[in-house]
C-alpha cells in the first residue's frame, strides 16, 4: 500500500495517521512525500522522500507560470516513477494538490492494476483560485481535471458532512466521512498561572487570515496573553514586520516552528487555542483544531462557513467569530473571566474522547480489511 502526499509530510498528520493504522493492521505501507521539515516515521512504515524541483522563478505571473510548469511536469514524471517501481497494491493519495498528482496516481494505478483512493482535504481549484480568481480559465479548468481524474478513484474519503455533499453535487463523487480526530488524548490540568497562553497554530498560506488577528490584537492595545503563532509557510517572513511592531506596542508574540514534542509541550500549557483558518472552499476542517482539543483547549476559531460546526460548538467548546472586533472581545473576556473556560474544557473532553484509532477503524477499517483491533 502507498500512502502518497505532494507535499511536506511533516504537515500531513492525516495521512501520517493513515499509515500508521495501516502498519498496525499488518499492511507493507510506503509513505511518499516531501521531508521538509523532521517528523517521525510511523512504526513499520517505509520512506521514500521526493526530490522535488527547486526553481521559483521571477516574482512576475509569467514567470510564477512557468516555473510551476516546470515543477509540476517534474513532479509528475517522479511520482510515476516511484509508483511504477516500487509496485504497491493499493495506492491512497492526499488532494490538494490535484495535479500532478492526480493525474499521476490514476496513470500508476492503470498501469499496475491496482486500485487507488483519493482522501479530499480541500478542492485543489478552489485553493488554485486564491491567487488567480475563481473565474479565471485555468481554475475553471483545474476544476474539470480534479473532477474527471478525481473520479477514476475506486474509494474516497473527505474530511466533513459538507465536502461529502458537495462532492456528490459537484464532481458525482461519493465519500465517506472520516472526521479527523486526536490521535490520543493528551489532556493537561487547567494552568492557573499567569501569563494566559494563547496558541495559534499557523501554516502562513493564503487561506489562513492572519491579518485578522493583527487587527485584534491593534484594537486591543495591551492584554495579559502571550501568543504564539506556530508553524511556518510561504507569507510568513511578509508579515514579519508587523508583528515586530506589535512587539514594540508591548505584545508577547512568539514565532517559529516547533518539533512535535515542543508543540505538544505548549499545548499542555494554553489556555485557549486560536484558529484563523478561513478555507478556500469552505468545505474543510482545520486540523489544528483537533490538536488544540486533544490537548483539552478549548478554541477561538473564525467562522468561514456552517461546516465549521461540524468541529466547534459554539459557547460549549469555543467561540466562534467574524471580525478581528468579535475576536477582541472575546479575548477581553477571557482575560477577565480565565474561569470562564473551565466548563469548556470539560466539553471538550466529553466530545473528543473518541480517537483517530476508533473514528478510522469505524469509517475506513472495513475498506482496507481491518475489521478489529490490531
Amino acid at each position: 500500500m502507498a500512502v502518497v502526499v505532494v507535499g511536506d509530510l511533516a504537515r500531513s498528520p492525516r495521512m501520517l495517521n493513515h499509515a500508521r493504522e495501516l502498519a498496525r493492521a499488518g499492511s507493507q505501507v510506503l509513505l511518499i512525500g516531501y521531508r521538509e521539515h523532521e517528523f517521525a516515521v510511523p512504526e513499520g512504515v517505509q520512506l521514500h522522500v521526493l526530490r522535488g524541483f527547486g526553481l521559483r522563478g521571477p516574482k512576475t505571473s509569467a514567470g510564477w507560470f512557468a516555473a510551476a510548469c516546470l515543477r509540476l511536469g517534474w513532479g509528475f514524471i517522479e511520482l510515476l516513477a516511484v509508483l511504477l517501481r516500487r509496485r504497491p497494491d493499493a495506492i491512497l493519495v492526499q488532494n490538494p494538490p490535484s495535479f500532478p498528482t492526480l493525474a499521476a496516481i490514476w496513470i500508476a494505478a492503470r498501469l499496475l492494476r491496482v486500485p487507488f483512493m483519493v482522501d479530499w482535504h480541500n478542492y485543489g481549484y478552489t485553493m488554485l483560485g486564491l491567487r488567480l480568481g475563481a473565474r479565471h480559465f485555468l481554475t475553471r479548468l483545474a476544476a474539470r481535471y480534479e473532477a474527471w481524474t478525481g473520479r477514476r478513484a475506486q474509494n474516497h474519503f473527505c474530511v466533513s458532512k459538507t465536502m461529502q455533499a458537495d462532492l456528490d453535487e459537484k464532481f458525482h463523487v461519493r465519500a465517506k466521512v472520516l472526521y479527523d480526530r486526536p490521535l490520543e488524548r493528551n489532556w493537561a490540568p487547567a494552568q492557573a498561572n499567569l501569563p494566559l497562553i494563547a496558541v495559534c497554530p499557523s501554516g502562513w498560506t493564503a487561506d489562513e487570515d492572519m491579518e485578522l488577528l493583527f487587527e485584534c490584537l491593534e484594537s486591543l492595545g495591551t492584554c495579559r496573553f502571550e501568543f504564539h503563532l506556530t508553524g511556518d509557510g510561504p507569507r510568513r517572513q511578509q508579515m514579519e514586520p508587523r508583528i515586530a511592531r506589535l512587539r514594540r506596542a508591548g505584545f508577547r508574540i512568539h514565532t517559529g516552528y516547533l518539533s512535535d514534542e515542543g508543540y505538544r509541550r505548549l499545548l499542555s500549557r494554553a489556555v485557549i487555542g486560536l484558529s484563523l483558518h478561513r478555507s478556500s472552499s469552505g468545505l474543510d476542517l482545520p486540523m489544528k483544531i483537533v490538536d488544540l482539543f486533544s490537548a483539552g483547549v478549548p478554541v477561538c476559531a473564525l467562522n468561514y462557513s456552517r461546516t465549521l460546526r461540524e468541529q466547534v460548538s459554539d459557547g460549549e467548546t469555543g467561540f466562534l467569530f467574524r471580525t478581528a472586533q468579535e475576536l477582541a472581545e472575546i479575548l477581553s473576556r477571557i482575560e477577565t473571566d480565565p474561569a470562564l473556560l473551565a466548563s469548556m474544557r470539560e466539553h471538550v473532553r466529553a466530545r473528543w474522547a473518541t480517537t483517530w484509532t476508533d473514528e478510522w477503524r469505524r469509517v475506513a477499517g472495513p475498506i482496507f480489511g481491518v475489521t478489529h483491533a490490531a
